[in-house]
């Protein structure tokens, strides 16, 4: 009996010390202070001049700015290969977790410059007549920071969803980038290099990215977006031409942390 309970003793020796070893090596991580500002800016058009009474054009217009409320306290993943493409830890106010929280707000506007006949059933109700509105971000609204050495990458993950799907304003289908291409916002998946040293030994480091995106007129209609660098002229053929361009910038400064 006194054996085994020595060798009980033992083995929470041991679990304590690596429990120590791995806070240790956790504290050494690199801690800073992130603050992050961004925008978004979304306009598109749909002119249909190919269908006698039921021709329209109209316009959206989307813009959102966002940002962390006050600077949140990230630990960068150590620089090995192990920890390549890893996320920071960032903490959300009711702990660690991958996602560094942002508040902000996002309004819209639609337009109608040519209203299609009243008996044109082919046109939808949504596209009928001008409408706007305003909606502040969701809680749980937040951007993702990946790490590969001096370079980081955003990315915002499909499971924190930044506007409610359904506005009670101005609910029209192509404000909302989530119904294709999984997220209201862009995250920029581009990794950059980080200015101002390394995260090693660094005490302030700076980073912006832009994304400069069109509507492909050749692919997109009024029910769907396609989104390319570079885009072609408008299709021929009959019906609703949709075009538009997409602006997003993000800039991210990061101080050091005692």
């Amino acid at each position: 009996m006194k054996r085994g309970l020595a060798c009980l003793s033992a083995g929470v020796a041991v679990a304590l010390v690596a429990a120590g070893s791995v806070d240790s090596a956790g504290s050494r991580a690199p801690r800073f202070l992130v603050t992050v500002t961004g925008s978004q800016h979304f306009e598109w058009s749909l002119k249909d001049v190919t269908s006698g009474p039921c021709a329209f054009e109209a316009s959206g217009e989307q813009s959102e700015a966002f940002g962390t409320a006050r600077p949140v306290k990230v630990i960068a993943p150590r620089n090995t290969r192990v920890d390549r493409f890893k996320e920071f830890q960032a903490f959300n106010g009711r702990g660690w977790g991958r996602v560094v929280p942002l508040a902000g707000r996002e309004t819209r506007s639609y337009r109608v410059a040519r209203a299609p006949a009243a008996g044109c059933t082919s046109v939808p109700a949504e596209f009928r007549s001008n409408c706007s509105g305003t909606n502040t971000l969701l809680p749980r609204a937040g951007v993702a920071i990946m790490r590969d050495g001096r370079k980081i990458a955003l990315h915002v993950p499909v499971d924190t969803p930044w506007i409610n799907r359904r506005p009670a304003a101005c609910d029209i289908r192509l404000f909302d980038l989530r119904n294709f291409f999984l997220s209201a916002v862009f995250g920029v998946r581009t990794y950059k290099v980080v200015e101002g040293g390394t995260f090693e030994r660094g005490r302030t480091l700076r980073v912006a990215f832009h994304s400069r995106l069109c509507v492909d007129p050749t692919k997109s209609s009024d029910f769907e977006i396609f989104l390319d660098t570079t885009c072609g002229p408008p299709r021929s053929g009959r019906g609703a031409i949709l075009s538009g361009t997409l602006r997003t910038d993000w800039s991210l400064v990061f101080r050091r942390a005692r």
